[in-house]
């Protein structure tokens, strides 16, 4: 089985598993703070700040600690960047512990976001080190995929179990101890280490108007769009519905598909373009969408199939088109335009779901599907 071949190359094993706790931590991140502002100040405007500022600040600094690990060598710069971010880490879970002002814990917020390890581009750069050139290659970002996925759904029921059980900062507070613990392993695993690489002359990733990165960049704001405005839809149905307490199931439905798509896409040794994989992947996306209106939960979770593989697809193009010496700034990069999709569909699709409903969300769910079936034709020309 593909998975099994590439678990089995000496190290592989051994930085996958703490990648993937670690990033268990990163997916507790957004609920905790949030519960923990919610706690401390009483109300969700300033938690909401709190928890905005730390989210924006992960996206704007992700690609400096990428680019960071990339120019020093993830040996010397993961120790720097676990002790940085616990410090500020520290900082906010005594400001959100103490209900101290709201503009010192936002301030804290923006110092522990910006120096959150990125860990999922660390462990692209390591399989790309190990497989650059091997087909294995989609096993392995399948791999990661399912490991995101499955942080994402336990990530928050760990965070609102830490804050339940122990205190309104527990959440924050593990989640730290996961995500720099994680950092600090992988810095001791020297085995599948890229080597830093000296800054030097820009290189472009591709000639013409339309560039592999640009196009993937693209597909990452409109895969962040559809997960928050698909967020903002379903709470809309459900509530249209009177039973609220679905949304959450029907948001799990689609993660759930995306798990399932992620795992079976991983067993196969793809023969088609990569071009083509991404057009049929979001066909099915585009696909799901049309049906919501008819058969929510079905048409959710063939969503989710679609999804998976684009964010394969994706990866492995990534690793593909983007020089050695910028590979884990230029994956930080794709998930910050992901959560600034995220936050743009809290403008957008917020004012459409509330003059609309949840069919003006799912139109514009159609709209983002319809998006990433047209992305494949950009990247034909250069990904063969």
């Amino acid at each position: 089985m593909s998975y099994l071949s590439v678990l089995r190359i000496p190290g592989a094993a051994a930085f996958f598993a703490t990648t993937a706790i670690g990033r268990l931590g990163v997916s507790m991140y957004g609920l905790s703070v949030v519960l923990a502002g919610v706690a401390a100040y009483g109300d969700y405007v300033r938690a909401g700040l709190v928890g905005g500022v730390f989210a924006a600040s992960e996206a704007v600094g992700g690609t400096l600690v990428g680019r960071f690990a990339d120019r020093a060598g993830q040996g010397r710069a993961l120790p720097v960047i676990a002790v940085v971010h616990l410090a500020a880490l520290g900082g906010l879970v005594a400001a959100l512990a103490t209900a101290a002002p709201a503009g010192v814990a936002m301030v804290a917020a923006a110092a522990a976001g910006a120096g959150v390890p990125q860990l999922g581009a660390l462990a692209a750069a390591r399989w790309s080190h190990l497989l650059h050139g091997d087909p294995r290659i989609d096993a392995a970002f399948a791999l990661e995929s399912l490991a995101n996925d499955a942080a994402f759904i336990a990530g928050p029921l760990a965070a609102s179990g830490a804050v339940v059980l122990l205190a309104p900062a527990a959440g924050v507070a593990v989640a730290g101890a996961l995500v720099v613990g994680a950092t600090l392993g992988l810095a001791l695993q020297r085995r599948t280490m890229p080597p830093g690489q000296p800054a030097g002359p820009s290189r472009t990733v591709a000639s013409g108007p339309a560039t592999p990165l640009v196009a993937l960049g693209a597909a990452n704001v409109l895969l962040g769009l559809l997960f928050g405005t698909t967020q903002l839809a379903v709470t809309a149905l459900a509530e249209a519905h009177g039973r609220m307490g679905l949304a959450g199931v029907y948001y799990l439905t689609m993660s759930a598909g995306s798990l399932v798509g992620s795992a079976l896409y991983g067993t196969v040794r793809w023969r088609a373009a990569p071009w083509l994989r991404f057009l049929a992947a979001g066909a099915l996306v585009a696909a799901g969408a049309v049906l919501l209106p008819v058969a929510a939960f079905p048409a959710l979770f063939a969503v989710g199939l679609g999804v998976g593989p684009v964010i394969i697809v994706a990866g492995t193009l990534v690793e593909a088109g983007v020089p050695r010496g910028r590979l884990t700034q230029a994956f930080a990069l794709m998930s910050a335009l992901s959560a600034a999709g995220i936050a743009l569909a809290g403008i957008v699709g917020g004012a459409v779901v509330e003059e609309r409903g949840h069919a003006g969300g799912f139109a514009l769910i159609v709209a983002y599907g319809i998006g990433l079936c047209l992305l494949p034709l950009a990247l034909r020309r250069v990904s063969g």
